[in-house]
């Protein structure tokens, strides 16, 4: 999912956020009956989606703030937009 030949872009669904403590959210899709937790680095991809729609563009951001090899950023970030497409919070366009 995240490399230079992927052309996908993720788009957040309309929704309902709650925060939580200790940096958690509840995010709900409008029309939806059941809220999503966004724990770990969920939240961060979640906030970054909004100005870096492209998985590639995620991982750079967030090789800027962790020191984390570049692979387990993008496997992270493979799998976060997994869980928030799963969950129905996020559309690939």
């Amino acid at each position: 999912m995240v490399d230079a030949v992927n052309p996908y872009h993720y788009e957040r669904v309309p929704h309902v956020e709650r925060r939580l403590s200790g940096g958690r959210r509840l995010v709900q899709a409008v029309g939806s009956e059941n809220p999503t937790q966004l724990a770990g680095s969920a939240p961060l991809i979640w906030d970054l989606l909004v100005d870096y729609p492209i998985a590639e563009q995620l991982a750079m951001q967030l090789q800027q703030q962790f020191s984390d090899p570049p692979e387990a950023i993008a496997a992270g970030v493979e799998a976060g937009l997994k869980s928030l497409i799963d969950a129905s919070l996020v559309v690939v366009k």
